[in-house]
């Protein structure tokens, strides 16, 4: 994730492949959130390959431009005003990532699963819906028909394309509610009262130096 953060240095837009072999698209969207950014594309090139084109761009809201400053500046006093909860690693909660410049073992709280950034509504209904690919099998099919009284092969070829295209509809129309119903069901990355999340603070004392003396 180090690699990554570090694209994310306050430059206007991001536009690049990205190593994602420990993290993938929420902890992108993350990261992003984390630095001032917004994601507006990931595409992932294979699971095997384990790299993905990232687009994002600076977020222009002062709570981002705030909450950028201090992950590349962090104030770690204990107690002091935070915009992202941080601390040690806890017995029992997810391990620590260390962003670059951060004093080691310490880091940003990572959300609950639940509570991970996702597309919004806006993005997934911008993206090509079933009907889009409903209306491209359709036309494929088509041309295959047509195609075929002249080239048999490439009429073929057009049907079976047109046939996988078709396939796919209502499985990727269920995809894409889920998607939307889970991003319109959305809740904030950390609780408004803290909740589970740990408060910020120094690695706590070693159990094993508390019989000595200073």
């Amino acid at each position: 994730m180090n690699g990554a953060a570090l694209l994310l240095d306050g430059r206007p837009s991001v536009d690049r492949p990205v190593n994602f072999f420990s993290f993938g698209e929420a902890e992108m969207r993350w990261l992003c959130w984390l630095y001032g950014y917004r994601l507006e594309h990931f595409k992932q090139f294979s699971d095997r390959m384990g790299s993905a084109r990232v687009r994002a761009a600076l977020d222009p809201d002062p709570r981002a431009v705030a909450r950028a400053a201090w992950m590349r500046a962090p104030d770690l006093r204990p107690g002091g005003p935070t915009p992202v909860p941080w601390g040690p690693p806890r017995p029992g909660g997810p391990v620590v990532w260390t962003p670059p410049g951060w004093p080691p073992g310490l880091g940003p709280v990572r959300p609950a699963p639940d509570r991970m950034p996702t597309a919004s509504v806006a993005e997934i209904e911008a993206r090509p819906g079933p009907r889009a690919l409903l209306g491209l099998g359709v036309a494929l099919a088509l041309a295959g028909l047509v195609l075929g009284w002249s080239l048999p092969v490439a009429g073929a070829v057009l049907l079976v394309l047109a046939s996988a295209c078709l396939l796919v509809v209502r499985p990727y129309a269920r995809h894409r509610d889920r998607l939307l119903e889970r991003a319109r069901a959305h809740r904030p990355l950390y609780p408004e009262s803290g909740g589970s999340v740990p408060p910020p603070g120094p690695p706590p004392a070693d159990p094993n130096r508390r019989g000595e003396r200073g």
